[in-house]
Protein backbone atom coordinates (compact mmCIF):
# COMPACT_ATOMS: atom_id res chain seq x y z
CA UNK A 1 0.00 0.00 0.00
CA UNK A 2 1.22 3.30 -1.13
CA UNK A 3 1.43 6.16 1.81
CA UNK A 4 2.57 9.84 1.61
CA UNK A 5 6.12 10.83 3.04
CA UNK A 6 6.70 13.93 3.93
CA UNK A 7 10.48 14.49 5.10
CA UNK A 8 12.69 17.39 5.98
CA UNK A 9 16.03 17.25 5.74
CA UNK A 10 16.09 15.17 2.63
CA UNK A 11 19.35 15.95 1.60
CA UNK A 12 21.16 15.33 4.00
CA UNK A 13 23.25 12.38 4.82
CA UNK A 14 20.28 10.32 6.60
CA UNK A 15 17.40 11.72 5.12
CA UNK A 16 18.49 11.30 1.10
CA UNK A 17 19.11 7.38 2.42
CA UNK A 18 15.76 7.20 3.65
CA UNK A 19 14.28 9.11 0.40
CA UNK A 20 15.54 6.28 -1.72
CA UNK A 21 14.84 3.63 0.72
CA UNK A 22 11.27 5.24 0.14
CA UNK A 23 12.04 5.34 -3.56
CA UNK A 24 12.90 1.63 -3.93
CA UNK A 25 9.77 0.57 -2.51
CA UNK A 26 7.24 3.22 -4.57
CA UNK A 27 6.03 5.30 -1.82
CA UNK A 28 4.91 8.70 -2.80
CA UNK A 29 7.99 10.71 -1.68
CA UNK A 30 8.05 14.37 -0.88
CA UNK A 31 10.27 16.22 -0.02
CA UNK A 32 10.84 19.77 1.83
CA UNK A 33 14.53 21.30 0.75
CA UNK A 34 16.41 25.10 1.31
CA UNK A 35 17.38 24.90 -2.42
CA UNK A 36 14.85 23.00 -5.04
CA UNK A 37 18.46 22.39 -6.99
CA UNK A 38 19.21 18.84 -5.05
CA UNK A 39 22.53 18.45 -4.45
CA UNK A 40 25.06 15.16 -5.10
CA UNK A 41 22.95 12.57 -2.50
CA UNK A 42 19.51 12.72 -4.31
CA UNK A 43 19.95 14.79 -7.91
CA UNK A 44 19.75 11.21 -9.84
CA UNK A 45 16.47 10.37 -7.87
CA UNK A 46 15.09 13.86 -8.63
CA UNK A 47 12.02 13.24 -11.21
CA UNK A 48 10.79 10.81 -8.51
CA UNK A 49 10.23 13.08 -5.57
CA UNK A 50 7.85 15.88 -4.82
CA UNK A 51 10.43 18.59 -4.31
CA UNK A 52 9.08 21.85 -2.73
CA UNK A 53 11.43 24.58 -1.82
CA UNK A 54 11.17 26.18 1.92
CA UNK A 55 12.78 27.03 5.40
CA UNK A 56 11.30 24.80 7.93
CA UNK A 57 10.33 27.86 10.10
CA UNK A 58 8.40 29.80 7.16
CA UNK A 59 4.81 30.37 7.07
CA UNK A 60 4.98 28.93 3.77
CA UNK A 61 5.52 24.96 5.26
CA UNK A 62 1.67 24.91 6.46
CA UNK A 63 0.88 25.54 2.80
CA UNK A 64 2.87 22.75 1.41
CA UNK A 65 1.56 20.25 4.24
CA UNK A 66 -1.53 20.99 3.39
CA UNK A 67 -1.11 20.16 -0.15
CA UNK A 68 0.86 17.30 0.48
CA UNK A 69 -1.49 15.63 3.08
CA UNK A 70 1.38 13.22 4.79
CA UNK A 71 0.73 9.98 6.23
CA UNK A 72 4.35 10.01 7.66
CA UNK A 73 6.61 12.94 8.30
CA UNK A 74 10.20 12.25 8.87
CA UNK A 75 11.72 15.41 10.90
CA UNK A 76 15.68 15.55 10.03
CA UNK A 77 16.43 19.28 9.00
CA UNK A 78 18.92 20.51 11.48
CA UNK A 79 21.71 23.45 11.60
CA UNK A 80 24.97 22.19 13.67
CA UNK A 81 25.81 18.53 12.05
CA UNK A 82 28.56 20.76 11.18
CA UNK A 83 31.86 21.82 12.97
CA UNK A 84 31.35 25.24 11.59
CA UNK A 85 27.50 25.30 12.37
CA UNK A 86 28.00 26.82 15.88
CA UNK A 87 25.53 29.83 16.32
CA UNK A 88 23.25 29.06 18.97
CA UNK A 89 20.74 31.57 17.83
CA UNK A 90 20.35 30.00 14.33
CA UNK A 91 20.25 26.51 16.31
CA UNK A 92 17.11 28.22 18.04
CA UNK A 93 15.92 29.66 14.51
CA UNK A 94 16.10 26.85 12.14
CA UNK A 95 16.06 23.63 14.68
CA UNK A 96 13.56 24.45 17.39
CA UNK A 97 11.37 27.25 15.77
CA UNK A 98 11.47 24.83 12.52
CA UNK A 99 10.14 22.04 14.52
CA UNK A 100 6.96 23.85 16.09
CA UNK A 101 6.56 25.22 13.09
CA UNK A 102 6.41 21.70 11.62
CA UNK A 103 4.69 20.67 14.26
CA UNK A 104 1.46 22.72 14.23
CA UNK A 105 1.51 22.76 10.36
CA UNK A 106 0.84 18.78 11.06
CA UNK A 107 -1.72 19.16 13.96
CA UNK A 108 -3.55 20.60 10.84
CA UNK A 109 -4.14 17.17 8.98
CA UNK A 110 -4.86 13.54 10.20
CA UNK A 111 -1.37 11.92 10.17
CA UNK A 112 -0.49 8.22 11.46
CA UNK A 113 3.03 9.32 12.55
CA UNK A 114 5.78 11.89 13.00
CA UNK A 115 9.19 11.00 13.71
CA UNK A 116 11.59 13.32 15.42
CA UNK A 117 15.44 12.91 14.82
CA UNK A 118 17.60 13.61 17.75
CA UNK A 119 20.82 13.06 19.08
CA UNK A 120 22.84 11.03 21.23
CA UNK A 121 24.65 14.58 22.01
CA UNK A 122 21.52 14.73 24.93
CA UNK A 123 22.50 12.70 27.11
CA UNK A 124 26.34 14.45 27.82
CA UNK A 125 29.05 12.63 29.89
CA UNK A 126 27.33 9.26 31.10
CA UNK A 127 29.55 6.56 32.97
CA UNK A 128 27.35 3.64 31.38
CA UNK A 129 25.40 2.76 28.33
CA UNK A 130 22.82 5.52 27.80
CA UNK A 131 19.26 5.09 28.63
CA UNK A 132 16.27 6.77 27.50
CA UNK A 133 15.13 7.56 30.91
CA UNK A 134 18.39 8.87 32.03
CA UNK A 135 19.04 12.96 33.18
CA UNK A 136 19.60 15.05 29.60
CA UNK A 137 22.78 16.72 30.65
CA UNK A 138 24.21 18.32 27.47
CA UNK A 139 27.71 19.62 26.55
CA UNK A 140 27.33 21.65 23.86
CA UNK A 141 24.67 24.28 22.19
CA UNK A 142 23.41 21.61 19.57
CA UNK A 143 22.89 18.96 22.48
CA UNK A 144 20.90 21.46 24.46
CA UNK A 145 18.67 23.20 21.86
CA UNK A 146 18.11 19.45 20.40
CA UNK A 147 17.11 18.28 24.10
CA UNK A 148 14.54 21.46 24.52
CA UNK A 149 13.54 19.88 20.42
CA UNK A 150 12.93 16.44 22.40
CA UNK A 151 10.62 17.50 25.04
CA UNK A 152 8.91 19.82 23.24
CA UNK A 153 8.20 17.19 20.84
CA UNK A 154 6.96 14.79 23.55
CA UNK A 155 5.11 17.49 25.01
CA UNK A 156 2.52 18.10 22.22
CA UNK A 157 2.32 14.45 21.83
CA UNK A 158 1.21 14.31 25.52
CA UNK A 159 -0.74 16.93 25.96
CA UNK A 160 -2.60 16.67 22.62
CA UNK A 161 -2.61 12.94 22.15
CA UNK A 162 -0.46 13.11 18.84
CA UNK A 163 1.72 10.44 17.28
CA UNK A 164 5.14 11.74 17.63
CA UNK A 165 7.98 9.72 18.59
CA UNK A 166 11.51 10.78 18.61
CA UNK A 167 14.32 8.49 17.41
CA UNK A 168 17.83 9.71 19.39
CA UNK A 169 20.58 8.69 17.08
CA UNK A 170 23.68 7.44 18.46
CA UNK A 171 26.74 7.90 15.20
CA UNK A 172 25.37 6.47 12.04
CA UNK A 173 27.92 5.80 9.02
CA UNK A 174 27.80 4.82 5.44
CA UNK A 175 26.23 5.57 1.81
CA UNK A 176 26.70 9.16 1.42
CA UNK A 177 28.43 10.42 4.07
CA UNK A 178 30.03 13.27 4.35
CA UNK A 179 33.50 12.93 2.94
CA UNK A 180 35.25 15.11 5.70
CA UNK A 181 33.82 12.43 8.17
CA UNK A 182 35.97 10.29 9.86
CA UNK A 183 35.09 6.62 8.54
CA UNK A 184 34.28 7.89 4.75
CA UNK A 185 37.99 9.93 5.14
CA UNK A 186 39.78 6.83 6.30
CA UNK A 187 38.38 4.54 3.67
CA UNK A 188 38.97 6.96 1.17
CA UNK A 189 42.69 6.87 2.21
CA UNK A 190 42.65 3.52 2.63
CA UNK A 191 41.65 2.69 -0.99
CA UNK A 192 44.62 4.78 -2.03
CA UNK A 193 47.34 3.37 0.34
CA UNK A 194 47.95 7.19 1.18
CA UNK A 195 48.50 8.60 4.73
CA UNK A 196 45.33 8.59 6.84
CA UNK A 197 45.77 11.46 8.99
CA UNK A 198 43.43 11.14 12.46
CA UNK A 199 42.95 12.73 15.80
CA UNK A 200 43.19 10.34 18.61
CA UNK A 201 42.75 6.85 18.66
CA UNK A 202 40.81 7.08 22.04
CA UNK A 203 38.24 8.98 21.37
CA UNK A 204 34.91 5.81 21.58
CA UNK A 205 31.02 6.08 19.45
CA UNK A 206 28.42 4.14 18.98
CA UNK A 207 28.45 3.25 15.36
CA UNK A 208 25.23 2.68 13.90
CA UNK A 209 25.50 1.71 10.08
CA UNK A 210 23.09 3.28 7.97
CA UNK A 211 20.66 0.44 6.84
CA UNK A 212 20.11 -0.07 10.31
CA UNK A 213 19.24 3.58 10.93
CA UNK A 214 16.72 3.22 7.61
CA UNK A 215 15.05 0.10 8.68
CA UNK A 216 14.32 1.80 12.22
CA UNK A 217 12.41 4.84 10.69
CA UNK A 218 10.28 2.47 8.42
CA UNK A 219 9.98 -0.21 10.84
CA UNK A 220 8.32 2.60 13.55
CA UNK A 221 5.80 3.41 10.60
CA UNK A 222 4.37 -0.43 11.03
CA UNK A 223 3.88 -0.07 14.85
CA UNK A 224 1.20 1.85 17.33
CA UNK A 225 3.60 4.23 20.35
CA UNK A 226 2.46 5.44 23.09
CA UNK A 227 2.58 9.67 22.48
CA UNK A 228 6.03 11.19 22.59
CA UNK A 229 8.23 7.73 23.02
CA UNK A 230 11.52 7.68 22.75
CA UNK A 231 13.87 5.34 21.46
CA UNK A 232 18.16 4.96 21.23
CA UNK A 233 19.20 3.81 17.71
CA UNK A 234 22.62 2.69 18.27
CA UNK A 235 24.39 -0.58 17.95
CA UNK A 236 24.63 -0.94 21.39
CA UNK A 237 28.11 -1.59 21.18
CA UNK A 238 31.45 1.46 21.30
CA UNK A 239 34.23 1.23 19.19
CA UNK A 240 37.60 2.99 19.99
CA UNK A 241 38.85 5.81 16.76
CA UNK A 242 41.42 3.08 16.93
CA UNK A 243 39.41 -0.01 16.18
CA UNK A 244 37.84 1.54 13.21
CA UNK A 245 41.12 2.74 11.91
CA UNK A 246 42.61 -0.93 12.16
CA UNK A 247 39.24 -2.47 10.90
CA UNK A 248 39.82 -0.23 7.66
CA UNK A 249 42.94 -1.09 7.16
CA UNK A 250 42.69 -5.04 7.12
CA UNK A 251 39.30 -5.12 5.44
CA UNK A 252 40.62 -2.83 2.34
CA UNK A 253 44.62 -4.49 2.97
CA UNK A 254 45.81 -1.06 2.99
CA UNK A 255 49.15 -0.05 3.02
CA UNK A 256 48.65 3.19 4.58
CA UNK A 257 50.32 4.55 7.40
CA UNK A 258 48.47 6.73 10.11
CA UNK A 259 49.88 9.67 11.27
CA UNK A 260 47.46 10.09 14.85
CA UNK A 261 47.22 13.72 15.96
CA UNK A 262 47.15 15.21 12.91
CA UNK A 263 43.86 16.29 12.26
CA UNK A 264 42.58 18.51 15.27
CA UNK A 265 40.99 17.18 18.04
CA UNK A 266 36.80 19.07 18.11
CA UNK A 267 36.83 21.26 21.21
CA UNK A 268 32.61 21.22 21.32
CA UNK A 269 32.69 17.98 23.12
CA UNK A 270 33.93 16.68 26.40
CA UNK A 271 35.28 12.97 25.08
CA UNK A 272 33.50 10.60 27.61
CA UNK A 273 35.09 7.37 28.37
CA UNK A 274 31.47 5.39 27.44
CA UNK A 275 29.40 6.12 24.44
CA UNK A 276 26.83 3.75 24.33
CA UNK A 277 23.43 3.46 23.90
CA UNK A 278 21.05 1.17 25.49
CA UNK A 279 18.62 -0.53 23.29
CA UNK A 280 16.85 -2.71 25.42
CA UNK A 281 13.57 -0.64 25.26
CA UNK A 282 14.42 -0.19 21.28
CA UNK A 283 14.44 -4.27 20.96
CA UNK A 284 11.59 -4.60 23.00
CA UNK A 285 9.11 -2.01 21.67
CA UNK A 286 10.12 -1.07 18.40
CA UNK A 287 10.73 -4.38 17.74
CA UNK A 288 14.07 -3.15 15.93
CA UNK A 289 17.98 -4.27 16.77
CA UNK A 290 21.16 -3.66 14.09
CA UNK A 291 21.44 -6.56 11.61
CA UNK A 292 25.21 -5.27 10.89
CA UNK A 293 28.17 -5.66 12.78
CA UNK A 294 30.62 -3.12 12.94
CA UNK A 295 32.44 -5.43 10.75
CA UNK A 296 29.92 -6.17 8.08
CA UNK A 297 28.67 -2.61 8.25
CA UNK A 298 32.67 -1.39 7.08
CA UNK A 299 32.76 -4.09 4.62
CA UNK A 300 29.55 -2.56 3.10
CA UNK A 301 31.14 1.16 3.43
CA UNK A 302 34.08 0.22 1.78
CA UNK A 303 32.74 -1.37 -1.20
CA UNK A 304 30.03 0.92 -2.06
CA UNK A 305 32.35 4.21 -1.61
CA UNK A 306 34.36 1.98 -4.37
CA UNK A 307 31.91 2.12 -6.61
CA UNK A 308 31.29 5.68 -6.10
CA UNK A 309 34.79 7.55 -5.62
CA UNK A 310 33.47 9.92 -8.38
CA UNK A 311 30.73 11.37 -5.95
CA UNK A 312 33.73 12.47 -3.48
CA UNK A 313 36.33 14.03 -6.06
CA UNK A 314 34.50 16.98 -6.95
Amino acid sequence: MKNNFLLTGATGFIGSNLARELVRQEQNVSVIVRNKELNWRLKDIADKLDIYECNIQDEKLLEIVNRVKPDYIFHLARYGNLPQEEDILKMIDINFKGTVNLINAAKQNPFKLLINTSSCIEYGVKEQSMKETDYLVPINNFGVVAAGITLYAQKEAIRNNLPIITLRLFTPYGYYEDGFRLIPSVIKSAIENELIKVSTPENVRDFIFIEDVVDAYIGATGIRHNPGEIYNIGSGRQHSIGDIVRLILEITKSKSNVQWGAVKKQTRYIEPAKWQANISKTKKILRWEPKNSIEFGLQKAIQWLNLHKDLYNN
